[in-house]
């Protein structure tokens, strides 16, 4: 029991950030696609008010702590360049989490997961998933095919009935949008697709804060994710989130009580910020 725990620490705790280390498969890049259909989807356009506050060669380290011990590590990085994937510009996301070597006698984590997403829409376009959690081992390749409106997971296809992200996406789709014109209480519904389902997932706004991490002091914006209220997390709105209050819009911290004990993560270190880290008060 104590594992499964640990496990939705690593995985839902730090994927959820709003989560590589795997070459593109130039199988998926070559495979035709259907044309891009932006001009005349059904879904109401997407557009963005400021510029993409990441880069290629973005790297996010973070600390993951259960209670007090140090438990694990999650890295989230933007891959250093652009690929075209079925005729779209692309950014390459790439997540990792794994358990720290005083855990990993009774149950090691190494969970990757790329996000292939476009560059103008943010769509999620391929979504790979690597798992390796003790004995438990999977693969798992999701489609996102807007010619058709359908999504193909592992266990089938499932109809594409409003814009669906996949849960690493999501997480810079969210730092797409302009949260400092949004006012305390906002609400952002971002459905993600996961593990063969669409959640209806989003963030809440909730206000500025000034925090201490051990990278120095921040000026922040605090949200909560809504996360999936299940046997790890206790409600939809526990997790709370403090981002950098500048453009880069970088968590710095994350905690979320669990069912038992609780889980933080704060930034360890970064690597290639599109913009200077003006948030950093000292």
């Amino acid at each position: 029991m104590y594992a499964e725990y640990l496990y939705g620490m690593l995985r839902g705790g730090i994927i959820l950030l709003v989560g590589g280390w795997i070459q593109a498969t130039p199988i998926f890049i070559a495979e035709r696609y259907p044309e891009d259909t932006s001009r005349r989807h059904r879904f109401p356009p997407r557009t963005f008010t400021k510029p993409a506050p990441f880069q290629p060669g973005e790297k996010l380290v973070y600390r993951v702590h259960y209670g007090w011990l140090t438990a694990g590590e999650a890295v989230f990085e933007v891959y250093p360049k652009i690929y075209i994937v079925y005729g779209q510009p692309a950014y390459v996301f790439r997540g990792s989490g794994k358990t720290a070597a005083a855990f990993e006698w009774f149950y090691k984590v190494r969970d990757y997961m790329d996000a292939y997403v476009d560059t103008a829409f943010m769509r999620s376009l391929l979504y790979y998933r690597w798992v390796n959690e003790g004995d438990f081992h999977f693969t798992d390749t999701v489609f996102f095919d807007y010619e058709r409106y359908e999504i193909r997971g592992r266990k089938g296809t499932f109809p594409m009935t409003t814009w669906v992200m996949d849960m690493l996406g999501a997480f810079y789709y969210a730092r797409r949008l302009d949260v400092h014109q949004m006012p305390d209480g906002t609400v952002v519904p971002i459905p993600v697709f996961l593990d063969d389902k669409i959640y209806d997932l989003g963030m809440k706004i909730l206000g500025r804060e000034t925090i201490r991490t051990e990278l120095g002091t921040f000026r922040c914006i605090k949200i909560t994710p809504l996360v999936v209220a299940d046997r790890v997390f206790r409600g939809r709105e526990e997790m709370i989130m403090w981002v950098t209050d500048d453009e880069n819009l970088i968590p710095v911290k994350i905690t979320s009580p669990l069912i038992v004990g609780s889980v933080s993560a704060t930034l360890k270190s970064y690597e290639n910020l599109k913009y200077p880290l003006t948030a950093r008060l000292k």
